[in-house]
């Protein structure tokens, strides 16, 4: 099931920040494609396996606890990110505020991923599914 579980969560993954990346034209809130990918796959795959399955199940998952997850973790990602300027202005230097705020939202950024790889595994160890 873990494996199961962690593909459905990965394609789900892609397909939804690609739709989301071309509908709203951000990258997430760190710019890059590969880190809201891999953010809203963890939260689908880790929320998706935490709540009791409902709906239609493929393969023995319960696959929508896990579609729910991804759209609520994408749209809130989507919501925290910066948008394009539409005309282009002169960017002032960064600040030392700035560059402090953004070592803290880097600090952030890993510590959820490894809350979030952490409380994914280990909803394997505590809470076995009976095959």
């Amino acid at each position: 099931m873990f494996i199961l579980d962690l593909i459905f969560a990965l394609v789900f993954g892609w397909v939804l920040v690609w739709v989301v990346s071309i509908a709203f034209g951000t990258k997430g809130p760190w710019g890059s494609f590969l880190w809201f990918f891999v953010v809203v796959s963890l939260f689908a795959w880790a929320g998706g396996i935490s709540i009791v399955p409902f709906g239609p199940t493929w393969g023995g998952i319960g696959w929508l606890p896990i579609i729910s997850m991804g759209i609520l973790a994408s749209l809130i990602l989507t919501a925290a990110s910066p948008r394009k300027p539409r005309k282009r202005k002169a960017v002032p230097e960064e600040t030392v505020a700035e560059m402090e705020s953004k070592v803290v939202v880097d600090a952030i950024f890993w510590i959820m991923i490894i809350c979030l790889l952490i409380f994914g595994f280990g909803h394997y160890a505590w809470f076995p599914r009976v095959v």
